[in-house]
């Protein structure tokens, strides 16, 4: 059984989301692929967190498709959401999956900082997205050698597969930053996530 797992604090989920997680699925075809919100995040500080519940609402809207999973079991643990806790969980219920868990560029480049990063890189394999460029091909291959012991050859490594996604070309704090202004959005984010936005007011939305 193949398992994608793609978490995140999701704050919001946007256009670059949904084009990584459709990179991979397409790559690996899951059994199951589940997107995992993060009750809060361990590894960054994140003032403008939108709440559980909200996240939870914006990623089933931004990700409505059958083959794709939301999951709360995060947000719904007693502890802090470290991701190794979650793959422990899945392999206990299904002890002969194979787990992708997918990421950006950036988040791979910090995958060392991670709790129990060596447990995580024996039992998933990490699926990382490129920014589709030799530079930065280059960068993830000499980070997974020097920081992780992994050779990478053409995209695939031990336990590491990298593939090219376009990438959105706005961070997402300076999206949360144009939806406090009340620009225009709609090139970052699904219609129902952005509606959904809008009439709560989230992050500080005001119309125009």
């Amino acid at each position: 059984m193949k398992i994608g797992l793609f978490g995140g604090t999701f704050n919001p989920p946007h256009k670059g989301h949904e084009r990584l997680l459709e990179t991979f699925y397409e790559q690996i075809r899951p059994d199951q692929m589940l997107i995992v919100p993060t009750k809060r995040p361990v590894h960054k500080i994140c003032e403008d967190l939108a709440l559980d519940e909200e996240r939870l609402e914006m990623c089933r809207l931004a990700f409505p498709a059958p083959q794709y999973t939301v999951s709360s079991v995060e947000i719904d643990r007693q502890s802090d959401s470290y991701t190794v806790y979650t793959v422990r969980s899945l392999l206990a219920e299904h002890p002969d999956a194979q787990i992708y868990l997918l990421m950006g560029s950036d988040m791979f480049l910090s995958f060392h900082k991670w709790y129990r990063h060596r447990e995580l890189l024996d039992a998933c394999t990490l699926c990382v997205a490129s920014r589709c460029g030799a530079d930065d091909l280059a960068a993830l291959r000499s980070y997974a050698f020097s920081k992780l012991g992994v050779y990478v050859k053409g995209h695939v490594g031990k336990h590491i597969l990298i593939s090219e996604v376009q990438p959105l070309e706005i961070s997402s704090t300076e999206l949360r930053a144009r939806l406090s202004n009340g620009a225009d959005t709609s090139a970052y984010l699904a219609p129902a996530v952005e509606h959904y936005i809008q009439d709560r007011g989230m992050y500080g939305y005001r119309a125009k």
